[in-house]
C-alpha cells in the first residue's frame, strides 16, 4: 500500500516514537497530517529487546505472549506515551497507541501492516560508524522491512515539508516516491525532480548520450505533468558531475543549496540479499541525517496473464 499522490484524508499514517527530539520534531509532523491532510494517526512505540541477553527462541516466544496480552499489559505504558505527545503537541491525544515488545525495525514495520498503514513517520537523526556497528539504525531497518513509504525527520522539520527534492532514475519506486512527496509538500509545496547520470557517463559527440539525454528529458517531462496538477510548481535538474562522485553526494549538495526540507527517494530491491539492504543511495542519504527523508519500496510488477 502506497500514499495517494492526491490526498491522504484517511489514510492511516503510523507515527513510531522513542521520545528522542527526532521523535518529537516526527510528532509534529504527524500532527499536521492529522490537521492539514485529513490522515488518522496511529502510534508504534516499541520496548527494545535487542540489547536483552535473550536467547532468540525466547524472544520469540516473549514477542508472540506480548501480542496476545500487550494491550492490557502496556495500558500505563500507552497512557504516558500520549501524554508525551499531548505535551509536544499542544493538544490533548487519542491516537491509538500500540506498545509492543521486539527489536525496534521488525515491531514498527510489524505493527505498520497489522493497522493497514500507508506511511510510516519516525524521527532520524545522524548515524555514524559505530551505530552501524552496534546495528542502531532503526530508520534504516524499518525501510528496509516496510511495506510502504517511510518518512524519517531531522529535529529540523517541525512542519509538513514545502519543498521537495526528488531523486529520480526512472524507475517505478522513484516515481511513485516523487508522487508521495507531492502528496505531502501539497498545493502550496515545490517539487524539484533530479536526475544524476551514471558515474561513468558518456563521451562526448557520443551518439548514445544525445539518445541518453532525449530519454532523460521524456521522462523528466512524463513525471512533470504528472505531478503539476498537485503541487505549486515542479522544477528539474540534471546533477551532472565535474569529477566522478556519488549519486547520493550530489543530492545531499543540492538539497542544502535550494534549502529543501525533504529527500525523497525509491528503493532498490531485486534479488534476496537486496531484500534485506537499500539501494546505495537511498541508505546514504538516510546515514547523512541532514536533511528529513522519504523512502517509498519498490512496488511489485504485475502478474503475467
Amino acid at each position: 500500500m502506497t500514499a495517494d499522490s492526491q490526498t491522504l484524508s484517511g489514510r492511516v499514517v503510523l507515527l513510531a516514537t522513542d521520545g528522542s527530539p527526532a521523535a518529537e520534531a516526527a510528532t509534529r509532523v504527524a500532527h499536521a497530517l492529522s490537521m492539514e491532510r485529513g490522515a488518522q494517526i496511529h502510534v508504534a512505540s516499541v520496548v527494545d529487546t535487542g540489547s536483552a541477553a535473550i536467547p532468540p527462541p525466547l524472544d520469540i516466544a516473549f514477542a508472540m505472549g506480548d501480542a496476545a496480552i500487550g494491550p492490557k499489559v502496556h495500558e500505563d505504558q500507552a497512557r504516558d506515551v500520549r501524554e508525551m505527545i499531548a505535551k509536544t503537541t499542544g493538544q490533548p491525544c487519542s491516537w491509538p497507541v500500540h506498545v509492543t515488545l521486539g527489536t525496534p525495525g521488525g515491531a514498527i514495520a510489524g505493527t505498520a501492516a497489522r493497522v493497514g498503514a500507508t506511511l510510516i513517520v519516525l524521527g532520524l537523526r545522524r548515524h555514524g560508524r559505530l551505530d552501524r556497528v552496534v546495528h542502531d539504525e532503526t530508520v534504516l531497518n524499518v525501510m528496509r522491512a516496510a511495506k510502504c513509504p517511510v518518512l524519517g525527520v531531522t529535529e529540523q522539520l517541525s512542519r509538513l515539508p514545502v519543498r521537495a527534492l526528488a531523486a529520480l532514475d526512472f524507475s517505478q519506486s522513484s516515481k511513485e516516491a516523487a508522487r508521495v512527496a507531492a502528496s505531502l509538500v501539497g498545493a502550496a509545496g515545490t517539487v524539484v525532480l533530479a536526475y544524476a547520470p551514471p558515474i561513468t557517463g558518456y563521451l562526448p559527440g557520443d551518439g548514445e548520450l544525445a539518445i541518453h539525454e532525449l530519454g532523460v528529458q521524456a521522462g523528466l517531462d512524463e513525471v512533470s505533468s504528472a505531478l503539476k496538477v498537485s503541487v505549486a510548481a515542479v522544477d528539474r535538474i540534471v546533477l551532472h558531475h565535474q569529477t566522478p562522485r556519488p549519486a547520493s553526494e550530489l543530492l545531499l549538495e543540492y538539497a542544502e543549496e535550494m534549502r529543501a526540507d525533504l529527500i525523497v527517494a525509491g528503493s532498490a530491491r531485486h534479488s534476496r540479499l537486496d531484500q534485506w539492504m537499500l539501494g546505495s543511495v537511498s541508505t546514504e542519504l538516510v546515514r547523512a541525517g541532514t536533511t528529513s527523508v522519504l523512502i517509498v519500496p519498490p512496488t511489485k510488477p504485475a502478474a503475467a496473464t
